[in-house]
């Protein structure tokens, strides 16, 4: 795990992911195991898209959903990972929008507290 992604508790549910550096926008700061992602799910691994799983108990598992995520996983790398929307300050959570990743999902209630929440995002399981 990068020495600079942190887990806590969090605002917005449960335990996330924090930074303890800058991250700048565009950065390329984070990419999943290979060893990590599989094609068959089981239980308590998150969903990437293209038929793909996680269970990367080290980070992804820990990264909450926001409306207005400063994250985004790219799942076109070859190896997926986790890049800046915008620059991230030191000590923020690191966030993603599940929806981009898991359209098809059950709706689950949100608690980003961000201005624009839309109050639900999706999540397979």
């Amino acid at each position: 795990m990068m020495e600079f992604i942190i887990k806590k508790k969090s605002k917005i549910h449960g335990f996330g992911m924090f930074t303890s550096k800058r991250i700048k926008k565009g950065e390329v700061f984070y990419e999943i195991p290979a060893n990590k992602i599989i094609n068959k799910p089981k239980r308590r691994y998150a969903f990437i898209g293209n038929n793909k799983w996680v269970n990367d108990t080290k980070v992804l598992n820990w990264v909450n959903h926001s409306c207005k995520a400063n994250t985004k996983l790219d799942i076109s790398r070859e190896k997926p990972a986790l890049i800046a929307k915008r620059n991230i300050k030191e000590r923020e959570e690191i966030t993603c929008d599940y929806n981009k990743t898991e359209k098809n999902g059950e709706k689950i209630s949100c608690n980003c507290g961000n201005k624009k929440c839309k109050e639900y995002f999706r999540r397979i399981e």
